[in-house]
């Protein structure tokens, strides 16, 4: 017996069978994760940001390492319209380290005209407590600008006193180059080194380099060379050839790039007398007393 299908039966069939499907549908309900894929999703996300930062938070202080040495040619740029508009002299120190000081000598202050009014003075790199206040630190005495304020006002009666001062600068200068700091007569062999002519080889002799930020506390002991704009070279090897680095630590910052602190292999920004500037090891610039870049008779 042959079955006949009219177009009615087969709607009604094909409608049962959409609402059958429906049905099924709506009854099986939405399959969600497990605490175990919650977890294992968790995992990876963690493991994924711990591979990245380190790589993150290297590439960031790579470039902080490249605009540290910006600033340092812009010194030494600025250092040689300097020369070039005082007859190859070069510029002074003035900021001591717990002294009263000189602050019309010191760099940061004359340097500035030369540098169409704004030296960039604060590495990206330093986070120095000595700073003042206003600038991120917690010393309260006088910044750059407030004291070159008083000093530029006509009126010495309210001069201030670098004792009065904060910190000024993330760089300092070798104090073998500058004219009123620089070592005794008995360590020197010719009177100064303060001009460009008296340098035998200026790409070899170290201008500015990094101060110490300073691992004491700003209010109870100022005495730091963290304030200062030089450091003191020739003390270095006063305790032995193998603590030079741990007695330069405590006036320049060795490590300021990367390394340990107090060791030769540490990096940081130098600047030098022509003009070009590197990251360099202590190692590569100071040797001993009687072979080094600080000094610039024997400088090599």
């Amino acid at each position: 017996m042959a079955i006949v299908r009219t177009r009615r039966d087969s709607f009604a069939i094909a409608t049962v069978g959409h609402d059958a499907v429906h049905a099924s549908t709506k009854e099986r309900p939405m399959r969600a994760f497990t605490l175990i894929e919650l977890l294992v999703v968790i995992a990876i996300v963690a493991l994924l940001i711990g591979i990245l930062l380190p790589s993150l938070g290297a590439a960031r202080r790579a470039a902080q390492s490249i605009k540290c040495l910006s600033n340092i040619r812009q010194l030494e740029l600025a250092h040689s319209l300097y020369t070039d508009d005082n007859k190859g002299r070069f510029i002074d120190a003035g900021l001591d380290h717990g002294g009263l000081g000189d602050l019309d000598k010191a760099w940061p202050f004359t340097l500035r005209e030369y540098a169409g009014g704004t030296l960039l003075l604060h590495s990206p790199l330093d986070r120095s407590r000595f700073w003042p206040e206003s600038e991120g630190g917690l010393h309260p005495g006088l910044s750059l600008a407030a004291a070159a304020t008083l000093l530029t006002d006509d009126d010495a009666s309210n001069d201030p006193s670098s004792t009065s001062l904060a910190r000024w600068t993330s760089y300092g200068l070798n104090n073998y180059v500058t004219s009123s700091k620089h070592p005794p007569a008995s360590i020197m062999r010719q009177k100064s080194y303060d001009e460009l002519h008296r340098i035998p080889r200026p790409a070899a002799t170290v201008h500015f380099l990094p101060m110490t930020l300073g691992d004491s506390d700003p209010i109870t002991s100022p005495g730091t060379f963290a304030r200062a704009d030089h450091v003191h070279a020739e003390d270095w090897e006063n305790a032995g050839p193998e603590a030079a680095a741990a007695y330069a630590a405590t006036q320049m910052q060795l490590h300021l790039h990367t390394g340990k602190p107090s060791s030769f292999e540490a990096k940081a920004g130098y600047g030098f007398l022509d003009g070009h500037a590197s990251i360099r090891a202590f190692r590569s610039l100071y040797r001993s007393f009687d072979d080094n870049c600080f000094y610039p008779e024997i400088a090599r």
